[in-house]
């Protein structure tokens, strides 16, 4: 993508564990997380347009820290990874996947796994793998919420680790690019309607259209696209 991620990496490390690290990007899945927002996490921005696209996200995430306090350091890392195997293992099944990412999302693989960075985990000789577990959203973060659940509940633990959940339920959406046709349709039609309003003698001019594509959450479980255009009235 051709934009700036400067922004977006600043407001999603305020809801994604910064200890959540991106390994090789060469399997990104081309998924955003939503409140990795380029301008403001917030339900209500000031500056959004009215006209946009709104739809309900495609999945939601929470970061899970798998964790062992075992005196030895070779000793918490094999628990950790033990761990994390079995969890990669039992994803499909459970329709779970496993992805890391502070932006943009990557798969936790088998062939990837062992790139995640142990971080300290608030005790001494304590250890953590941050990553988040990504369900599909079918109108319910409720529902979401709880397949999470059970299926971090269901996770076999290893010698003196532990398997907890960290954060709320975030957001995503593939590729909001995709959308900006349909963005600009709506932009069209908002813009020819103000027209005929004002009469025939009367034309608009729309700046803005090629810019980039925004995103912000406005509920619970939908998410609103939009292009930051602006458009002008003026006599023919």
């Amino acid at each position: 993508m051709k934009r700036s991620y400067i922004f977006a990496a600043l407001f999603a490390a305020a809801f994604v564990s910064p200890t959540v690290a991106q390994v090789s990007k060469s399997q990104a899945l081309g998924e955003i997380i939503v409140t990795g927002n380029r301008i403001n996490a917030g339900y209500a921005q000031e500056n959004r347009p009215v006209v946009g696209l709104r739809r309900e996200a495609d999945s939601a995430v929470m970061t899970v820290s798998f964790s062992s306090d075992s005196r030895d350091e070779a000793t918490r890392k094999k628990e950790i990874h033990t761990m994390l195997l079995a969890a990669m293992d039992r994803a499909g099944a459970a329709g779970v996947e496993l992805v890391t990412g502070n932006f943009e999302l990557i798969p936790v693989t088998k062939a990837n796994y062992q790139e995640l960075p142990f971080n300290w985990a608030g005790r001494v000789d304590t250890s953590k793998v941050d990553v988040m577990v990504k369900v599909k959203l079918a109108g319910s973060t409720v529902s979401a919420s709880s397949r999470i659940d059970s299926f971090v509940k269901g996770l076999p633990r290893n010698g003196r680790g532990a398997i907890d959940k960290a954060g709320g339920l975030v957001l995503t959406i593939v590729n909001p690019d995709q959308y900006r046709d349909a963005i600009v349709k709506l932009v069209a039609e908002d813009a020819r309607s103000r027209t005929t309003i004002f009469g025939p003698d009367y034309a608009v001019q729309v700046t803005g259209i090629d810019g980039q594509i925004f995103w912000s959450q406005v509920s619970g479980t939908d998410v609103f696209l939009y292009i930051p255009y602006r458009y002008t009235i003026v006599p023919k």
